[in-house]
């Protein structure tokens, strides 16, 4: 497949009418791919049509903002021919908004790469099964700050090995900590007030045993000429071109932790350079901390942890504790 945007292919084509037959798709043959397609159906919604052998009866999917059907012989008029029917599984953006639009060609770019131009349709249903996850999501509120999340992806976009931070990203809002590879364990505190004063539970200041946990200070702050949450997402499946699985790793968790926040939120500006000098590092071990007299039958222990008296961690002794921690410094 190639680079080119869905939203371009679809701006060059004319939304299907009424006239043309209930059920018929105006499409357009996606370059590198021709068994799929990208198109309008008769309501004036973006679809993505995508091709593949016979296989096995799926269920459709029907949600807020998302439809999708698998395998069935549809009616298509490609731009530079006449009407057919093809064997298509057809997932549709079913809202009128334009962002909500855009969002679901734009990750529908990664479920492309990921099926590849001849897929079997089991291997469609599982990917389109992440992209229904996906808005799924943003009918649900949000599960973590705003400002939280941003300060993981701008640990991301700065390290020295993205693909390797994606991959120990964290694949749930309650895994307890944020990245997670071999023995390193890896926590994200951002403060808006400049100040390293942060939430902690006894739990994280407590790695278990023959692990490693880190805690990753960073300043994120509001900034109208800053950068955007958006270019923020898109830079980092910029360093990750070629691994569309991680790409799509990344359009999860963004939309998991935002939900129906996800419009707003990507509109959001923050001082990029202030985020990237600000970042420290600091062993749990030693931060100060809750770690003794709780009760074994006492649980879930948060506090406010002040680091401004604590040393940070260098590259080389971080290195000596935990070689796999170096993938997260800045390059």
């Amino acid at each position: 497949m190639t680079d080119t945007s869905l939203t371009a292919l679809l701006d060059a084509i004319e939304p299907s009418t009424r006239d043309a037959g209930e059920g018929t798709f105006r499409v357009i043959a996606i370059p590198g791919c021709d068994r799929h397609y990208v198109g309008w159906n008769t309501q004036g919604h973006p679809c993505l049509l995508l091709g593949s052998e016979p296989g096995a009866f799926y269920a459709p999917v029907r949600l807020a903002l998302l439809e999708a059907h698998f395998g069935n012989l549809h009616r298509i008029h490609p731009v530079n021919g006449a009407q057919r029917e093809e064997l298509l599984s057809v997932i549709t953006c079913t809202s009128q908004d334009m962002q909500a639009q855009t969002y679901f060609l734009h990750v529908c770019e990664t479920i492309l790469r990921i099926v590849g131009a001849q897929p079997t349709l089991n291997a469609v249903v599982q990917s389109v099964q992440r992209l229904i996850e996906i808005f799924r999501s943003l009918s649900r509120p949000p599960k973590r700050s705003l400002n939280g999340l941003a300060g993981e992806l701008f640990l991301i976009a700065a390290s020295r090995n993205p693909a390797a931070s994606v991959a120990a990203w964290r694949s749930s809002d309650v895994d307890r900590f944020d990245f997670s590879s071999g023995n390193v364990r890896l926590d994200v505190k951002a403060s808006a007030e400049r100040l390293r004063i942060h939430h902690l539970s006894a739990e994280q200041c407590q790695p278990p045993s023959g692990t490693v946990g880190l805690l990753a200070s960073v300043f994120i702050e509001a900034s109208g000429g800053g950068q955007s949450l958006r270019e923020l997402v898109e830079q980092i499946e910029t360093l990750l071109v070629g691994d569309a699985n991680l790409i799509l790793k990344v359009q999860q968790t963004v939309a998991e932790t935002l939900g129906d926040g996800l419009a707003s939120a990507l509109a959001a500006r923050f001082d990029d350079r202030l985020a990237i000098t600000s970042l420290r590092f600091f062993d749990l071990a030693t931060v100060p901390a809750i770690r003794d007299g709780i009760p074994a039958e006492v649980s879930g222990v948060h506090f406010r942890s002040d680091l401004s008296q604590t040393n940070q961690m260098e590259e080389r002794e971080i290195g000596k504790v935990a070689e796999l921690a170096l993938n997260f410094l800045p390059r």
